[in-house]
């Protein structure tokens, strides 16, 4: 599907899920997510279902690999398999990927995968022909203590963005309802935001985020999904205030109201934008106003992540349609008064307490088909 709307710059991906390219040359992805655009324009998505990270230069609709295999997932160890013999890593450790949520890259230290499932962020530098050289750990780093198990208090649980910092990366653990700091010289996180494994409504605790950014005067932003509001915490404070969304945890489809968000981004006047996931639309907040939308269920349909370009552009993926739009200049549009952005048919009028775990653990198939949309839908 080539571009559509006024304001849409260049379309990634064919519209349709699946590996290879489309009829019109696009590629093909199954459920982009995180993304990240560097200074040339360069775009890297985090395909969370086809277990692999594309990149495209820019206005490119080919792309390519540069970390995991398109449709190869990194299987989980059998515990159960030689269980009189040393455990050995998984086939294609290193190389493959489970569920890349989130990426970021940097001169520095090359290319940061975030793997949901794994519940790790990777560093993966160039290799031959494209494809990134085996990954290396960092988080969490070689110095921490073991976890015993996925469900232990410390442990990384389905984590879903990832910041890099000049001394460390942040990470948005999602499932343990908290925002953690990995400083290089530390061998153990500081917490940032939310109550460690606690989830609630309280200005001081989160309920599975999902996104976070940072403002210029080091205060911390973070999409506080299933509480339907955006919860800003500066710098050295653990208590949270209500930027965007209902500080009473209730979604909506005003304009001072969100249903389930997730991307964020800051953009250089200090106002954000938030990918108002379930009501289909990318909205602006400025200090103390209601939102600005620019863009709206006319171009999305499950918005997932949110970045910038070079020349101010915003790029946003959606995870429904399969594509991620480069959308020009942003302006604000005005809804209508009286329509509301539609829901999927069967559209639960409240969500869950909680997000639905089915899926986790388990394997998923080479080439996944389109979950159900139960608000958050699997991850």
């Amino acid at each position: 599907m080539a571009p559509t709307g006024d304001d849409v710059v260049f379309q990634y991906g064919a519209g349709g899920r699946g590996k290879g390219f489309g009829k019109d040359g696009r590629r093909l992805m199954s459920q982009p997510r995180g993304i990240h655009v560097e200074s040339d324009g360069s775009l890297y998505v985090a395909d969370f279902t086809s277990f692999c990270v594309f990149r495209f230069a820019a206005n490119d609709s080919r792309g390519h690999v540069v970390a995991g295999e398109d449709g190869k997932q990194l299987m989980d160890v059998d515990y159960m398999k030689d269980i009189d013999r040393p455990l050995a890593s998984p086939e294609g450790e290193g190389f493959l990927l489970k569920n890349p949520i989130d990426v970021v890259s940097s001169p520095r230290d090359g290319l940061l995968v975030l793997d949901c499932a794994a519940a790790r962020v990777q560093s993966f530098q160039p290799g031959p022909g494209g494809q990134s050289a085996a990954g290396r750990v960092r988080v969490p780093p070689s110095t921490a203590p073991p976890a015993k198990s996925v469900a232990a208090p410390e442990a990384l649980k389905h984590p879903r963005a990832i910041f890099l910092e000049d001394d460390g990366i942040v990470v948005c653990d999602t499932w343990s309802h908290r925002v953690l700091r990995y400083r290089t010289s530390a061998s153990a996180p500081e917490v940032l935001a939310g109550t460690p494994n606690s989830c609630g409504g309280e200005p001081g605790k989160l309920n599975f985020p999902s996104c976070i950014a940072f403002c210029a005067d080091g205060s911390l932003l973070v999409s506080d999904t299933n509480n339907h509001r955006v919860q800003r915490f500066r710098p050295g404070e653990r208590q949270g205030e209500t930027v965007a969304g209902s500080a009473e945890c209730k979604s909506g489809c005003s304009l001072t109201e969100l249903n389930m968000p997730t991307g964020l981004v800051v953009e250089a006047d200090g106002s954000f934008l938030v990918a108002d996931r379930a009501n289909g639309r990318v909205l602006r907040f400025r200090e103390g106003g209601a939102g600005e939308v620019l863009a709206g269920p006319e171009l999305l349909e499950r918005p997932w992540g949110l970045a910038l370009g070079p020349d101010g552009s915003v790029y946003v993926s959606d995870e429904r349609r399969a594509v991620v739009l480069k959308l020009a200049g942003a302006k604000p549009k005005q809804p209508k008064a009286e329509a509301a952005p539609p829901q999927p048919s069967g559209y639960p009028p409240q969500m869950p307490a909680e997000e639905p775990s089915r899926g986790y653990p388990g394997k998923q198939p080479a080439a996944a088909p389109a979950a159900p949309d139960l608000g958050m839908g699997l991850d």
